[in-house]
């Protein structure tokens, strides 16, 4: 069985995006990501998996077509592509140690999957962030804290819990006016893009 009639149920797909399946299902049912019922229960090709993961495949194969909406980079999945180029990484590096950005990220990632919380407060979990960044739970609670020290974040706790929340719009050496089209930002691009919710997501206080 090749890859494009590969069916994975949404368990594998949730293992593999590292995503609760409710967040999965929301997905399926918004039709954020492509998928068929089977019985009462999900599947997933694998093909249509890969695009989700790396953005759509090329409309146009000429090397100056135009730009469109339709054959538009993916400019976010679980991340929006911009803040890769923005000088956010380098500065966190040079900051805060090289550890800061990867764990940055993974916040933002989970602020995606969090959909629409209330508040935009989202449970922190320093224990499972450790673990899908790779780095010791002391590392990460010291980065987390310089983050929320420095204003890129806010914790609040709740009772027996803490929260976090993206200070928006974040701070970036470079704005996304300045960011080319092909890398997730909006210098060149078609004037509908800013209309795109994922990118006003951290732009927007």
């Amino acid at each position: 069985m090749n890859d494009s009639q590969n069916l994975l149920n949404l368990k594998e797909v949730s293992q593999l995006l590292k995503i609760n399946p409710e967040v999965l299902r929301r997905w399926l049912r918004n039709g954020k990501l492509k998928g068929i019922k089977v019985g009462s229960d999900w599947r997933v090709y694998y093909s249509d998996l890969r695009i989700f993961l790396n953005g759509p495949l090329p409309v146009s194969s000429e090397p100056n077509a135009p730009q469109t909406l339709d054959n538009a980079p993916k400019m976010c999945v679980r991340f929006p592509k911009w803040l890769e180029f923005s000088g956010l990484p380098l500065y966190f590096n040079e900051t805060y140690g090289p550890e800061t950005w990867p764990i940055f990220k993974k916040l933002i990632e989970l602020d995606f999957e969090a959909g629409k919380p209330v508040n935009r407060k989202i449970k922190l979990n320093i224990p499972e962030i450790s673990e899908m960044v790779g780095y010791d739970q002391d590392i990460v609670d010291n980065l987390i804290r310089a983050l929320s020290q420095s204003g890129y974040i806010t914790i609040t706790k709740e009772k027996s819990a803490s929260y976090f929340s993206i200070v928006t719009p974040i701070r970036t050496p470079k704005i996304i006016l300045d960011i080319e089209y092909s890398k997730g930002g909006v210098k060149g691009a078609p004037e509908s893009t800013l209309d795109n919710a994922c990118l006003r997501r951290f732009l927007e206080i």
